[in-house]
């Protein structure tokens, strides 16, 4: 077999008769930002369909040359990108940047795909470490966070906002025409509906409604950040210690109110015990792993009182309609054994108000 029908074959994906490129094109490509490639090339596809095709080539552990038609991504993001992660970089996480031809041009054009080349940094990712392993590396993320929001509070903001962003949409946002949140728990009250729960989905929704009006009334004189925004284990790049190390994937990095991002890492229902274990019970799990992560964050973050007591009301919709938990909660409501429980959960939480914070 050559090289281009084995190692560097596109996934089952790929639009079935598209042209990939093959080695030479990606030398040829290569070259054209003044790199002189060779070696091993390897390809990593995370196409989802053919409008959103994604062919990353590592090049001698050197490069990534990535093949793509990604609209969202322009010469301007990939400059406000490069600044960002040059932040990161300062930090002290090792962070690949974006990298320009000799004209300064980030983006070129191969067979009606985009082109352009980033670093490659040769080391693992947290999810290879087994799951009980993986709560000292993510409690180093956590740490990192908010200490880079310390650091770089209201710098340098991007007009592209985070994907928790409520109000201010996101680019995945703004096909929809609502924040990913709301739209998530519209979902979650059409179910309820669906099996006559219409009178617990109204109580949501009032709680919902309550919530997101003070939010509103606040959010914008809130400190921002802009984070890379994606800090699950998969982007997390660690050292031979299992220490943080570095971040890659900077594609969803964007603005972000600081206390909303806190409230979006972490807790959650013990959505992973699929066996009835009480609602009260797993309340009060969510509640003493957030005030736990939370509480840790805000003692390297220095927040102000009006972030004390937005953070509380940006937890309860992470909690609400975040979309760990509303798959969570539309497949508990389809599970007899779970069912009870999780319209309990949903009831509770319409009455509940976190306190977080000392504020």
């Amino acid at each position: 077999m050559t090289e281009h029908s084995s190692k560097l074959a596109p996934g089952k994906h790929f639009p079935e008769g598209m042209q990939a490129p093959n080695r030479e094109d990606i030398l040829a490509e290569l070259a054209k930002y003044g790199c002189a490639g060779g070696g091993e090339i390897a390809l990593i596809d995370t196409t989802h369909d053919a409008d959103d095709i994604r062919l990353n080539y590592i090049i001698g552990k050197k490069w990534v040359l990535r093949f793509c038609n990604a609209p969202g991504m322009t010469e301007k993001r990939l400059q406000e990108l490069n600044r960002l992660i040059g932040r990161y970089k300062a930090f002290g996480l090792r962070c690949p940047a974006f990298l320009p031809d000799r004209n300064g041009i980030f983006f070129h054009e191969w067979n009606g795909l985009s082109v352009y080349l980033a670093e490659y940094i040769d080391l693992q990712t947290g999810e290879s470490l087994e799951p009980a392993e993986r709560d000292a590396l993510w409690q180093e993320v956590l740490d990192s966070v908010a200490a880079f929001a310390e650091r770089y509070r209201n710098v340098d903001l991007s007009e592209t906002m985070g994907m928790y962003s409520l109000f201010d949409l996101s680019p995945f946002d703004k096909e929809i025409g609502i924040d990913e949140k709301q739209q998530n728990f519209n979902s979650l009250c059409e179910a309820l509906r669906g099996i006559g729960a219409g009178a617990l989905a109204d109580k949501l929704t009032a709680k919902h409604e309550e919530i997101r009006s003070r939010l509103r009334e606040v959010y914008r004189g809130l400190p921002r950040c802009v984070f890379q925004a994606d800090e699950n284990l998969s982007n997390v790049l660690m050292d031979e210690e299992h220490h943080l190390a570095g971040l890659i994937d900077f594609n969803l990095a964007g603005t972000e109110v600081i206390v909303n991002q806190f409230a979006n890492l972490g807790g959650g229902f013990d959505e992973e015990i699929t066996e009835p274990v009480g609602a009260r019970n797993r309340l009060r799990h969510a509640e003493e792993e957030y005030r736990k992560y939370q509480g840790r964050m805000l003692e390297i973050y220095r927040a102000s009182d009006h972030e004390k007591q937005a953070i509380n009301w940006y937890t309860w919709i992470a909690l609400a309609a975040g979309w760990p938990q509303v798959c969570f909660f539309l497949d508990g409501l389809k599970n007899e054994k779970l069912k009870a429980e999780i319209l309990e959960l949903l009831d509770l939480l319409s009455e509940h108000d976190f306190r977080l914070s000392d504020t």
